[in-house]
């Protein structure tokens, strides 16, 4: 038996259709509106645009990193990872075009305050996509951590440290195939925290100062 809507009935499926169609664009709205207060976990996810820097606001217009630390045993595994990672933070503040120089470190000493970054890798596994092809979820989950140490470069003094880490899913992975994003999402989070920590105040309207220890800093 066919069923027929009533007038009511209609009325009140427009209206749910037209909450849904507007449900993202409110969203969107919300989440520009909102960027600026977000973490770097979360700016890192928007892959097309870093997140905008005023020159203004910031104490440090030069960065410069270190080559990251590898220990000997991941060095011939992970330095293409870890380069992966350190050069997509470098292009990701390149992008904000408020800094003058963001290169790896130079021989030159700056004449203006600027920032050293020293990353070394802390734990790693990348699943192969070879292996994930045949493997799928049973070939596991890939993670990456690292410490980050921040140092004035006129100083040589430790500003601040933290340890960025990141993980997948071996469920999800097996789908996307995701594994060999995370060194490039870290290395949005790292661009995200170095122009957040470079700023006058700090950033810490967005995230708070990590306490300095001798085993490194609070883990997101």
């Amino acid at each position: 038996m066919k069923r027929v809507l009533g007038s009511a009935q209609i009325l009140i499926l427009l209206l749910l259709t037209l909450s849904l169609l507007s449900a993202p664009l409110a969203h969107a709205k919300e989440s520009k509106a909102s960027a600026s207060k977000q973490d770097p976990y979360a700016t890192a996810e928007n892959y097309d645009k870093a997140p905008t820097v005023n020159t203004e606001e910031l104490a440090y217009r030069v960065i410069l990193f270190e080559d990251f630390t590898v220990p000997s045993e991941w060095e011939s595994d992970a330095r293409r990872v870890v380069n992966a990672t350190e050069d997509q933070a470098i292009s990701r503040l390149i992008s904000t075009t408020a800094f003058a120089t963001v290169a790896k470190k130079q021989s030159l000493v700056p004449d203006e305050p600027y920032l050293v970054v020293k990353c070394t890798l802390l734990d790693y596994r990348i699943v192969r996509a070879v292996a994930r092809f045949f493997g799928g979820p049973m070939a596991g989950r890939s993670y990456l951590t690292y410490r980050v140490q921040v140092y004035d470069g006129k100083s040589g003094e430790l500003l601040f440290q933290r340890e960025i880490t990141t993980e997948n899913s071996a469920f999800a992975a097996a789908f996307s195939f995701n594994d060999r994003n995370l060194s490039s999402f870290l290395g949005n989070v790292l661009g995200d925290y170095l122009a957040l920590r470079a700023r006058k105040d700090k950033g810490v309207d967005v995230l708070p100062l990590e306490p300095l220890t001798q085993t490194g800093a609070g883990k997101h």
